[in-house]
C-alpha cells in the first residue's frame, strides 16, 4: 500500500501542472475572458460525468475482486462508452447554446466538451490499471495527460490566440495523451478494443447506474457555483471565484492520494477479511481528517499572499473566497475517504443519497446567496454543503461497519 501511495502521490501533484495552466490562463486572458473559460470547464465537468456514469469504480471494483477479467471488461467499457460519450456531449452542446448567448463562450463549451469526451476514454483505462494495483503505470497516464495539457496550452496562451486557441489545444493536447496511453495499455492490458455483449453490458450497467447517478449528482455540486455565477452574476465574478476555487481543488489532491489506493484495497478486502476492512477504512479516515486540519491551517494563513502571487493583482479578491473554501478542507478530505469505503461496501444508494441532499443544500443556498454575496456566497454554499454530506455519510458508513460481521 506504501508502494501504490508513492504512485498515487505522483498522481495527485501532477494536478499542480493544471494549476500552473490555469494561473497562466488567469494571467493571460484577464479576469473577464478567464471566466468565460471557466464556465465552460464548469459546464463540460458536470456533463463530463453521464460520459463515464459510473463505470470508472464499478471497473476498479470488479478488476480488484476478479484480475483476470481486466482484458474484457476494459473493451465493454470503452464500447459502453460510445454510447454515452455522444448521448453527453450533444446535451452539453444543447445547455451551452441555451444558457449563453455569446459565441465565443458557446464555442469554448463545445470544444471543453470535446476534449473531456477523450479524456472520459482514458478514465476507463485508469480504471482497469487502478483495479490491477498497477499505480505505477496510472500515475504515468496521469502525469503524461496533463504535462501534455500544460505544454498545449501553455503554447497557444503565449502565441496569443486567446481563449480560442486555449480550448482548441485542449482538445488537441487530449487527443495526444489518449493515443499515448493506447499505446501504454497495449503492453499492460492487451491493448484498447470494443466488445459488445448485451448480457455483459446489462450488467455493469445495472451496477453503475447508482455509481453514475452519484456521480452526476457530485458533479454538479463541484461545479455549479461557477455556472450559476456566470448566468446570475458577471464573467469577472465566475473568474474571481475560479481562481480561487482551483488552488483549493488543488489541495483536495492530497486527499485523492489516500481514497485512490484505499478503493481497490477495500474492495478486495470486503470479500476476503471483513477485520482488516473496518481496520483500514478507520485509519483511512482519521489520516485524512489529520492531513485536512494541517494542510487547512496552512493555506488559511497564507490565502492572501498566495492567491495575489499565483493570479496577480487583478485576482485579489478571490482570497476572500478561498479563505472560507480552506474552512471546508476538513469536510471534503473525510468525504474523499468515506466515499471509497462506501463504493467499497456495495453503498451505492448511501452515495446518490448524500450526493442529492449536499446538492440541494448548495443549490438552494447559491440561490440566496450568490445574488447578494457573489463569490464569497458561492464559496459560503459549498462548504454548507460538504458539511451536509459529510454527516450523512458519518451516519451511514457508521451504521454499515458496524453491522459487519
Amino acid at each position: 500500500m506504501f508502494k501504490n501511495m508513492a504512485y498515487a502521490s505522483v498522481s495527485a501533484a501532477s494536478a499542480g501542472l493544471l494549476v500552473i495552466l490555469f494561473i497562466i490562463a488567469g494571467r493571460t486572458l484577464g479576469d473577464a475572458e478567464f471566466g468565460k473559460f471557466s464556465f465552460a470547464l464548469a459546464l463540460g465537468m458536470i456533463f463530463e460525468t453521464l460520459m463515464d456514469f459510473g463505470l470508472h469504480q464499478v471497473t476498479i471494483r470488479a478488476v480488484a475482486r476478479d484480475k483476470s477479467r481486466a482484458t474484457e471488461l476494459l473493451h465493454h467499457t470503452l464500447g459502453i462508452k460510445l454510447v454515452w460519450g455522444a448521448g453527453a456531449f450533444a446535451a452539453l452542446v444543447g445547455t451551452a447554446t441555451l444558457l449563453r448567448s455569446e459565441w465565443d463562450v458557446r464555442l469554448a463549451c463545445y470544444f471543453v466538451g470535446g476534449s473531456l469526451v477523450l479524456r472520459s476514454y482514458m478514465l476507463t483505462i485508469r480504471g482497469v490499471l487502478q483495479g490491477l494495483e498497477r499505480f505505477g503505470w496510472d500515475s504515468v497516464v496521469v502525469a503524461s495527460d496533463r504535462g501534455i495539457l500544460l505544454l498545449f496550452g501553455a503554447v497557444a496562451l503565449v502565441a496569443g490566440t486567446g481563449l480560442r486557441g486555449l480550448v482548441i489545444a485542449f482538445v488537441a493536447a487530449r487527443a495526444t495523451a489518449l493515443a499515448l496511453t493506447a499505446w501504454i495499455t497495449r503492453a499492460q492490458v492487451g491493448g484498447v478494443g470494443l466488445r459488445f455483449d448485451r448480457v455483459v453490458w446489462r450488467e455493469l450497467q445495472k451496477t453503475a447506474v447508482p455509481l453514475g447517478l452519484f456521480l452526476v449528482v457530485l458533479n454538479l455540486y463541484s461545479y455549479i457555483d461557477a455556472v450559476m455565477l456566470g448566468v446570475m452574476r458577471t464573467d469577472v465574478e465566475t473568474g474571481v471565484y475560479t481562481a480561487a476555487y482551483r488552488v483549493y481543488e488543488g489541495l483536495t489532491y492530497a486527499c485523492s492520494i489516500i481514497a485512490a489506493v484505499l478503493t481497490p484495497r477495500l474492495s478486495g478486502l470486503f470479500e476476503s477479511d471483513r477485520a482488516a476492512h473496518r481496520r483500514v477504512a478507520l485509519w483511512g479516515v482519521a489520516g485524512a481528517v489529520a492531513l485536512a486540519l494541517a494542510m487547512g491551517t496552512a493555506a488559511y494563513a497564507l490565502s492572501g499572499s498566495l492567491i495575489g502571487w499565483l493570479f496577480g493583482p487583478a485576482f485579489a479578491r478571490a482570497a476572500a473566497p478561498f479563505r472560507i473554501l480552506c474552512l471546508g478542507l476538513v469536510f471534503v478530505f473525510t468525504i474523499w475517504v468515506l466515499h471509497a469505503i462506501a463504493i467499497s461496501v456495495n453503498a451505492e444508494r448511501l452515495l446518490v443519497k448524500t450526493a442529492v441532499i449536499g446538492l440541494a443544500t448548495n443549490v438552494g443556498l447559491n440561490l440566496y446567496v450568490i445574488p447578494r454575496m457573489g463569490a464569497e456566497g458561492a464559496a459560503l454554499a459549498t462548504v454548507a454543503g460538504e458539511l451536509v454530506s459529510m454527516a450523512v455519510l458519518i451516519i451511514g458508513v457508521g451504521s454499515l461497519l458496524q453491522k459487519q460481521p
